[in-house]
């Protein structure tokens, strides 16, 4: 990484305190591998996959001392479609109607602004992860990424994706507990979608969330909770996703499990789904790591929830094997391999990341060998 002094220009001069300090950091991940993806009774793709092990990202951060242990700073934070040469689209108001387009460069994952000190915690304000979406990262053995990532399955919501609030929000205000507290940890967050008050989705788009977690030595566990309001139709409404997750290095390898409840009120019922996730990470030849896991989902739907063909949605289970190998050739550079497995029952038609959605019931397999550099 590269850092940079602001000239005085850009902010000593204006500070008016001798003591202030500022600084830029740039930062990015190049991330792009080649992958294989089948959808059972759908054909396949051969493809230059990305982010099979990173997102590819690049970003821009910084902080001015501003005396008394308090301190400005900012995030500016876009992911990387390298294979097109392209950014990913950002949401503008957390409901289908933001949803942007793949194209220029925006700062879909992290965009604020905050102030905090040691001793009062971090007040951000922008466009950040969700509470819910930083255990679907830390507590997946595949990081939320590639084919084999736990999200294939714990992002589902309605259908097999997920809804505007499920990642990312906009419009958000988050508190951030200060550091050095024995280990908790936690954040809280509000969002808004920014409509006019005299209109029926008045409220669509707005959500609040919290996390709260405890770190010691080699075991970590936070427990999330994300609600969001939206106008009850036949493929969105009122959505509530809570999730806990833990992990406990015991040296010989890195143990990690992640469970998720999902639930949308839509017009014809509630749609429930649970997701349950164990894995490891295994060292391997001294710079090397295995990865595997296991998931399943247990659609728990109302039985008024039905699939095209009238049958209850409730039997559209899933289960998703994966394994990978990571190579470190650098504390920057590392090669990977990952291959998954994900099996659908009733009518599901879950699919691994970048994949060919299966028939109905049918089986999504993926494998992809890549490389990551960080900067």
């Amino acid at each position: 990484m590269k850092r940079f002094l602001m000239c005085s220009a850009l902010g000593l001069a204006g500070a008016g305190a001798a003591h202030a300090q500022s600084s830029v950091t740039m930062f990015g991940v190049m991330d792009l591998g080649i992958q294989y993806t089948k959808g059972d009774g759908n054909g396949s793709v051969k493809a230059l996959s990305n982010g099979g092990l990173s997102t590819s990202r690049i970003g821009f951060r910084g902080t001015e001392d501003l005396g008394g242990g308090l301190r400005a700073g900012f995030w500016l934070e876009g992911s990387l479609n390298p294979d097109l040469g392209t950014g990913r689209p950002s949401n503008s108001n957390n409901q289908t109607s933001g949803a942007g387009t793949a194209g220029p460069i925006t700062f879909d994952r992290m965009s604020f602004v905050s102030i905090s000190s040691d001793t009062l915690g971090e007040l951000r304000l922008g466009h950040d992860f969700i509470p819910t979406h930083y255990n679907s990262i830390y507590f997946d053995p595949f990081n939320a990424n590639g084919v084999a990532r736990a999200g294939n399955l714990t992002f589902a919501t309605v259908g097999t994706g997920p809804l505007p609030t499920t990642i990312t929000g906009s419009n958000t205000v988050s508190y951030w507990l200060p550091p050095k507290l024995g280990g908790l940890y936690g954040m809280a967050m509000v969002g808004t979608g920014e409509n006019d008050s005299t209109a029926l989705n008045r409220d669509d788009g707005n959500f609040a969330g919290a996390r709260l977690g405890f770190a010691s030595g080699a075991f970590d566990i936070a427990a999330a909770i994300t609600r969001s309001h939206f106008n009850s139709t036949a493929t969105i409404g009122n959505y509530t996703h809570a999730n806990i997750g833990a992990s406990w290095d015991a040296g010989f390898a890195k143990f990690f499990a992640l469970y998720n409840t999902v639930r949308v009120n839509i017009v014809a019922g509630t749609v429930r789904k649970n997701t349950a996730e164990i894995g490891a990470h295994i060292p391997a030849f001294e710079v090397g790591r295995i990865r595997i896991s296991y998931a399943y989902l247990d659609d728990r739907s109302d039985d008024s929830v039905r699939n095209a063909d009238g049958m209850p949605r409730n039997r559209d289970d899933a289960r998703q094997f994966g394994i990978g190998y990571v190579h470190n050739l650098s504390k920057r550079t590392a090669l990977y391999g990952t291959y998954a497995r994900l099996m659908n029952s009733g009518q599901a038609r879950y699919v691994v990341s970048g994949g060919v959605a299966p028939a109905a019931g049918q089986r999504s397999t993926g494998w992809e060998f890549g490389v990551r550099h960080l900067f």
